[in-house]
């Protein structure tokens, strides 16, 4: 009986106490057809305080039978980027705002040259956004101008955005840091790397493309320190980065009269020690394939001329972390993480003894598919 009577209890208790508000479990449904989808936010500051630009891509309610879904491009100015979103409401067609899909955020050049600190307490605190979203930096002008301005009728910033982010994942040209990355990277010496882009006239690469219609092509990275803007490392060095990172992807090369594919690479870094720490050498290993000929080639003339130009790279960014004051490829963590005793503190103050230091670089590079093809 008083198995029965516990049985009863609980069966009751499950009934009354199933899901929040009632008891259904859709207390929290939100019709898709009912949202706008926000998917790139911009950053700037105004003289309200901060303004916020925003994109949905093919957002006029997701669901509905409208086969023309212009894009959605609204730029407001407000106090705290807290009430830029609620304002943003007001211009939203009726439809509900939803940050949870949010794929890129963008910082314009006015937050970059003042104050970072605001954007990132920001995404930390607000339950809306994911700290795994990639963070971009506008290299020259405002993210509004950014967003406002890139795409047309049938594409935006958000779409344009993909193309840059998949292109560079799979070329390896750069990397693109997360919040959660660029947060953790701040947190430990107070420099950090963000993925630069900027706006350019979309008939640059496509003669047919609408007048005045802009694209969107990265720019190299944006120097972080202490919250600011600290510098720029332009495209074309970008790829020294990504060798010393290990991120370097599946890059075409030009040497010469032939394009190299490069497959893999490897960097070792490792301290050089005398009487303390005299400096720091880098060994890079770099596996490429000849992808393109023309005419007579020398395998390892292609061979040297790619050394060459990698040693080049990595020895122009080396140069740019020792003018820069700060240590944003956080070689000093990785110093310390091998010599924990020897080097302790060095991931906090390698920037101060960087100047002093030799960094020697090394390029060691094999080439495959380098055969001649006889074909007459």
């Amino acid at each position: 009986m008083k198995k029965l009577i516990a049985a009863v209890c609980a069966l009751s208790l499950a009934l009354t106490a199933s899901g929040c508000s009632g008891g259904s479990i859709y207390s929290n449904y939100r019709d898709i057809a009912e949202l706008l989808v926000i998917q790139t936010l911009g950053f700037d500051l105004s003289d309200a305080g901060v303004r916020l630009s925003v994109s949905a891509e093919g957002s006029s309610g997701a669901g509905k039978d409208n086969e023309d879904k212009t894009p959605v491009r609204v730029s407001i100015d407000a106090h705290s980027m807290t009430e830029a979103q609620d304002a943003l409401q007001n211009y939203s067609g009726g439809l509900q705002l939803f940050f949870g899909h949010t794929a890129y955020f963008v910082l314009g050049e006015s937050v970059l040259t003042t104050d970072t600190a605001q954007f990132f307490d920001c995404i930390e605190r607000d339950a809306a956004f994911r700290l795994c979203i990639p963070v971009f930096a506008a290299s020259s002008g405002s993210a509004g101008e950014l967003i406002m301005g890139a795409g047309g009728d049938k594409h935006d910033a958000t779409k344009l955005m993909h193309a840059v982010t998949e292109n560079l994942r799979l070329r390896g040209d750069a990397h693109i840091f997360t919040a959660a990355e660029i947060v953790s990277a701040l947190d430990s010496n107070g420099s950090a790397l963000i993925c630069a882009v900027k706006s350019a006239p979309a008939s640059d690469a496509a003669p047919d493309a609408g007048g005045g219609e802009m694209t969107i092509v990265p720019d190299g990275y944006t120097i972080i320190y202490k919250n600011k803007a600290a510098g720029h490392i332009p495209p074309e060095l970008a790829r020294g980065v990504s060798l010393i990172l290990n991120k370097a992807g599946s890059m075409p090369v030009a040497v010469g009269d032939a394009t190299l594919q490069i497959d893999r690479s490897s960097c070792k870094i490792k301290p050089v020690f005398g009487d303390g720490l005299e400096g720091v050498s880098f060994d890079i290993e770099i596996g490429a394939a000849l992808a393109e000929a023309r005419g007579d080639f020398d395998p390892d003339e292609l061979r040297r001329g790619l050394e060459v130009m990698a040693q080049g790279w990595v020895e122009d960014v080396l140069a740019l972390q020792k003018s820069s004051g700060c240590d944003f490829l956080h070689l000093g963590s990785i110093l310390e993480m091998q010599h924990p005793y020897r080097l302790r503190g060095a991931a906090g103050n390698f920037s101060l003894i960087a100047p002093g230091l030799d960094f020697t670089v090394r390029v060691t590079a094999d080439l495959d598919r380098s055969f001649h093809l006889d074909l007459f």
